[in-house]
């Protein structure tokens, strides 16, 4: 009867092992499944923070671009006046204008000695 007895006991025993057993499994499985939804929350917040930063990073370029484009125009008509002041019919407007008049005649002076040129 004792050994009756002991194997009763023994599979009580066994019995309750499993049963601590199971709930560590779905103890297991809840932290697993905590866990996977934890990352993929965050996965989700750092793809939309990405997103977002990407769309402000492509309106400044556009910005940029307009702003390059703009000031290449600015440019090209700041060249044109400039090539129109040093035109040499702008110039002699300006003598006439001033009362100036061309020099005729202009004589160069050389030098006496090299030692002077120097």
């Amino acid at each position: 009867m004792s050994y009756s007895i002991a194997i009763f006991q023994r599979n009580i025993a066994c019995s309750r092992i499993r049963e601590r057993a199971l709930p560590r499994k779905d103890r297991n499985r809840k932290v697993l499944a905590f866990f996977l939804i934890f990352v993929i929350i965050f996965f989700s917040v750092f793809y939309i923070i990405q997103a977002n930063s990407v769309a402000t990073e492509g309106h400044e370029i556009q910005k940029y671009k307009s702003e390059v484009k703009k000031l290449q125009s600015e440019n090209e008509n700041i060249k044109l006046k400039l090539s129109g002041v040093q035109s040499l019919s702008f110039l002699e407007e300006k003598i006439e204008g001033l009362n100036m008049v061309i020099a005729e005649g202009v004589e160069y002076m050389s030098p006496i000695s090299e030692v002077a040129a120097r």
